[in-house]
């Protein structure tokens, strides 16, 4: 299935649906009416979907900050999407992930969290089709999602509820007994960071926008182009499977001192002899052992080394989607008007790769630099200096947005 992508220009883009003109420009949303509608206050709603957007971005400012950073590779009119998918993503998290006195209880008030997630889920596929119909939304996150949807951006409902339920997933199954294998690891990734990925591709291709994304809409609109869809779907799942297994490395050390949860899978520990008790003793500082020091090193190598394939993975997957476009491009008829506009544009391109296509694979660059700092300090977990933010991100994002490389 292809998750598309479809962008605008990168300082402005124009929607229209039923009389109703969004217009974004420096960062600015603006609601125009060409007539009025009766009992509806175009600037109530206006308001709304601003404070909603602000407060998205400041919570991905906060608890993301490589994604806010990134956000600004984004054209935008499709960054305030980009927030409400990652915010999404945080607030699911922090169901799921957050500490709780006791497990029943963290279930419990879980299953209650998830529930109202769901709805304003279900209340965004059900929206009419004017601005007036989000009132039943009580979130600025599904605020700001219902606002992209009534606005003709592609967000495909489905995946959002896969989230969810994979969130859910997690609550009752691995926070209680731990990841069994690195194959639940990555399954719950393909259900979390991967779906984000493919919502990210899905906004990028939508066919409203124009003048950023008519490349990549115009080119997999081309008859006998799946292998290239289903290369932009494996891409972005091998960036999410890894974005996945680093972040539970992250957050070893915290999951262990709010919940005592050792996030590295079962059988990883067993073949390195080293207990979850160990962990948890050598990561709250209470045991120094240089034995147990160096298996818990082991187990962190043998982890992310699955990390680093699903990076290996991708980029040979982004080259393939590379040579395929070359060779797609090479075969059009340059007597077809719109093949004609399709070869032009290709000529124009940064390394053969527009930006409706590269930028939602940019998510992959923090993974990428975190791996390249833990075998700097020999996979020590421990380390002070893994503990700080990484500095390097927004040269190697510039560089890397140049080349087109993860």
């Amino acid at each position: 299935m292809l998750r598309s992508i479809r962008l605008v220009g990168r300082e402005s883009c124009v929607l229209r649906y039923e009389g109703v003109e969004y217009s974004a420009h420096k960062s600015k949303r603006c609601l125009h009416t060409s007539s009025e509608k009766k009992g509806y206050d175009t600037d109530v709603y206006v308001n709304r979907v601003q404070k909603a957007q602000t407060i998205c971005a400041e919570k991905v400012h906060k608890y993301d900050p490589s994604s806010f950073l990134l956000a600004r590779f984004l054209p935008t009119c499709l960054r305030p999407t980009f927030y409400a998918i990652r915010s999404f993503g945080i607030e699911l998290s922090k169901v799921s992930l957050g500490s709780a006195s006791t497990f029943s209880q963290s279930a419990h008030f879980g299953d209650i969290k998830l529930a109202f997630w769901l709805e304003q889920v279900e209340k965004c596929e059900q929206l009419g089709t004017g601005p007036g119909h989000i009132k039943g939304l009580n979130d600025p996150t599904s605020i700001l999602l219902a606002d992209s949807i009534l606005k003709g951006i592609n967000i495909d409902i489905g995946m959002l509820r896969q989230m969810i339920f994979t969130h859910k997933h997690y609550l009752h199954e691995e926070k209680v007994k731990g990841f069994t294998d690195l194959d639940s690891m990555c399954s719950f990734g393909e259900g979390t960071y991967s779906q984000m990925n493919y919502l990210l591709q899905s906004a990028s291709l939508t066919p409203n926008l124009y003048g950023y994304s008519d490349f990549g809409v115009g080119l997999l609109e081309q008859p006998n182009t799946d292998n290239m869809r289903n290369l932009l779907s494996d891409i972005s799942a091998h960036i999410g499977q890894a974005t996945a297994i680093c972040s539970f490395i992250i957050g070893l050390k915290y999951f262990v001192m709010k919940s005592g949860c050792v996030t590295l899978p079962i059988d990883i520990l067993v073949k390195h002899a080293i207990s979850q008790e160990d962990t948890i003793r050598l990561l709250s500082g209470k045991e120094k052992s240089v034995e147990s020091i160096e298996k818990l090193k082991a187990a962190i190598f043998d982890v992310t080394t699955r990390a680093n394939d699903h990076i290996l993975a991708a980029r040979q997957k982004l080259d393939q989607l590379k040579a395929a476009i070359k060779d797609r491009v090479e075969h059009l008829n340059e007597n077809d008007t719109e093949n004609k506009m399709l070869i032009d544009t290709y000529h124009n391109l940064r390394r053969g790769l527009p930006d409706c296509i590269y930028t939602p694979f940019m998510c992959a660059i923090p993974t990428v630099l975190y791996l390249e700092r833990l075998q700097k300090y020999d996979f020590d977990v421990m380390s002070p200096r893994l503990q700080y933010r990484e500095w390097k991100l927004a040269w190697r994002a510039y560089q890397n947005f140049r080349k087109r490389t993860i």
